[in-house]
């Protein structure tokens, strides 16, 4: 049984159950903080599960070091690149705390650190708290397969943990997470298109490029919607102008697996991909050399020149990803000649890759003015 008292400006909330061998005591700063921790830990206690920082018992003898378990998990588990990376990261800012000092208690003050020390973003707090979790999760799997279960105190945080605080904002200036939703206006399409296809600007002396695999790169990404390692190492094999569709292997899938599906190619766009890939085999285009060593140079390679793209075609504040979101709204906004939408919200996310239907409200930019004109 869980009561809240008021403890001068904070709150105090005890918890009382049989499994557990004394009341349990903690104070938060907000009353939503104390009923929310209150909630899930009598949750907790109905199901037989005691988080492990309320146990009494006395610890183990094998007490690992929370990087030491973070490294094993990397090592032993099919972690993605992205988590790997983050691991790296994370490691220096975990260095001398034992598993058995991994509470809910050092959770707060963890993330209270990555604000008021670090000023991190919102979404980058929850990276490293989901990836934390996530090797938390592992460890207690793979130490009490056959036990009682373990709490996970990164699981616990409340709703809105990773969201700047008055407290917070005192200390440091609070960040907010950036959504994109950035559109190409029909003039910036144009200068895109026509820098692509090599007029000079007046106040340049050279053009911008003369790649042509390049100019059809751009065209591809802005009319599928595919994400740039999926453009980039497309084959010739896997587009099918029989069908007029590209059957992707994506690159999103569960810890790093491929994920494919079929995306449909615009009228606009068939054309263009019969008479490049007529007479070419394996990779449609020339900038990945076809392994996971070279993916990072490409990859970097190839934003870098979206960016002068984007520069020299004079489109501010806009970046590669946002192709993805532009093409997005593009099947969003597509329609027959008699004003009937041509995809359902349920098939785009198909073409797109996404799984959870929520990403279509995410990648929908959609323009007002847009929305206006179809009122007459």
């Amino acid at each position: 049984m869980a009561s809240i008292q008021k403890r001068g400006e904070r709150f105090q909330l005890r918890v009382k159950h049989k499994l557990l061998p004394r009341p349990f005591f903690f104070t938060f700063d907000t009353e939503d903080d104390a009923r929310t921790y209150g909630s899930q830990l009598e949750a907790l206690l109905k199901r037989g599960i005691v988080p492990q920082e309320l146990l009494v018992k006395p610890q183990p003898v094998d007490d690992p070091l929370l990087t030491r378990v973070a490294s094993d998990y990397s090592s032993q588990f099919p972690v993605t690149r992205s988590d790997s990376a983050l691991l790296s990261v994370v490691l220096p800012e975990i260095v001398g705390v034992r598993l058995s000092g991994v509470t809910y208690r050092w959770v707060e003050q963890y993330v209270a650190e990555l604000k008021r020390k670090r000023n991190l973003a919102p979404g980058t707090i929850r990276k490293r708290v989901g990836l934390l979790g996530r090797v938390f999760d592992w460890h207690a799997r793979r130490v009490h397969s056959s036990g009682a279960a373990v709490a996970n105190p990164f699981r616990l945080l409340p709703a809105g943990y990773s969201t700047y605080s008055r407290e917070d904002s005192a200390l440091v200036t609070p960040k907010q997470d950036v959504q994109r939703d950035r559109r190409l206006s029909e003039e910036e399409a144009e200068r895109i298109l026509a820098a692509l296809g090599g007029k000079k600007r007046i106040d340049r002396e050279r053009r911008f490029t003369d790649d042509a695999a390049f100019g059809l790169l751009y065209r591809l990404i802005v009319d599928t919607g595919l994400r740039l390692f999926e453009a980039y190492r497309l084959t010739v094999d896997r587009i099918d102008l029989q069908y007029n569709v590209i059957r992707v292997e994506g690159s999103k899938g569960a810890r790093g697996a491929r994920k494919p599906r079929v995306v449909p190619i615009k009228v606009l766009l068939r054309e263009p991909l019969r008479a490049w890939c007529e007479g070419r085999s394996a990779l449609v285009f020339p900038y990945w050399d076809g392994t996971e060593e070279g993916r990072p140079g490409a990859t970097g390679r190839l934003s870098q020149r979206f960016r002068g793209l984007f520069t020299y075609a004079e489109v501010d504040d806009f970046t590669e990803h946002d192709l993805r979101h532009e093409a997005a709204c593009r099947w969003f906004e597509l329609r027959h000649h008699d004003g009937r939408w041509v995809f359902s919200d349920i098939e785009i996310c198909r073409i797109m890759g996404w799984t959870d239907p929520r990403m279509a409200l995410r990648y929908a930019s959609l323009r007002g003015e847009d929305l206006s004109s179809r009122l007459g």
